[in-house]
């Protein structure tokens, strides 16, 4: 397959999901448990539905590894030949409610290693950048209230048309002062830019430490002391850098997650 293919491949799988697809599910919460960061999800099955309709011939294999305190996946995915590896993890026990085992880990740790394996070829990647936002959280439910609305960007084409569409059409009515339903405003698009949100992972500036001011792909590129601080500042194997409930940690590490993931040199 030539490299134009294997783009066209490429393109159409960063397509983002179509908006009934995403969900949130809540990050870091404030003292009082009533508000939460809105992390942007979509389940395992709209990613292998993207891939038949794209690669049909795509392939994926997984290996399993029991900790004492949880279970390890990586999954290889292999597209046109092309292959990327992805890993996922899964506490064996639920420390919010004693001991109980975890039924499903193993299932659980194989979707989260196969989706941050599509990732690295572009497919679900704009869930990264989406602009993190501060909504009413249940507690009891453990659920988001009233989540955010995606930005245009991360509309899908005919999603894009449908709210376009709307707006056209609530614009006419109210030219002839039709009363219309108020509709929600979108969150910001990711550029232009502010410091702290940026559309691009590798933009990101490091606000703390020693590498502060750099940005993730200046970080990067100074050399393997470089690169281990990015992987650390990542934490993918929950060894390196705690943002606990500081936002702005919080920030630095999902780009620096994303980062990875987009990086060809951490491709595999």
């Amino acid at each position: 397959m030539s490299q134009f293919d294997f783009s066209q491949i490429l393109a159409a799988l960063a397509e983002p999901f179509s908006a009934s697809e995403v969900e949130f599910k809540p990050g870091a919460t404030n003292r009082e448990k009533t508000k939460a960061l809105a992390l942007a999800y979509v389940d395992s099955r709209p990613y292998i539905q993207r891939l038949n309709v794209v690669c049909p011939e795509w392939q994926d294999e997984y290996q399993v590894t029991m900790l004492p305190d949880r279970v390890v996946v990586l999954c290889r995915l292999t597209l046109a030949g092309v292959t990327r590896t992805g890993d996922g993890e899964c506490l064996l026990t639920n420390g919010e409610e004693g001991e109980r085992t975890e039924a499903n880990a193993v299932t659980s740790a194989s979707a989260q290693a196969f989706k941050r394996a599509c990732v690295k070829f572009g497919l679900g990647a704009y869930l990264y950048s989406l602009p993190q936002v501060w909504c009413d959280y249940d507690h009891a439910k453990r659920k988001i209230v009233n989540p955010p609305q995606l930005p245009d960007w991360a509309l899908s084409p005919s999603d894009r048309l449908e709210r376009s569409t709307a707006k056209a059409a609530n614009r006419e009515a109210a030219e002839k002062g039709i009363a219309v339903e108020p509709q929600p405003t979108a969150a910001p698009a990711p550029e232009p830019a502010g410091e702290d949100e940026t559309a691009n992972p590798g933009e990101t500036k490091v606000h703390f430490g020693k590498m502060k001011d750099k940005t993730l792909a200046e970080v990067w590129a100074s050399g393997p002391a470089g690169q281990g601080w990015v992987r650390w500042c990542a934490n993918t194997d929950g060894k390196g850098f705690d943002p606990k409930n500081d936002p702005k940690h919080i920030h630095l590490q999902r780009m620096a997650r994303a980062f990875l993931a987009l990086n060809a040199a951490y491709a595999g």
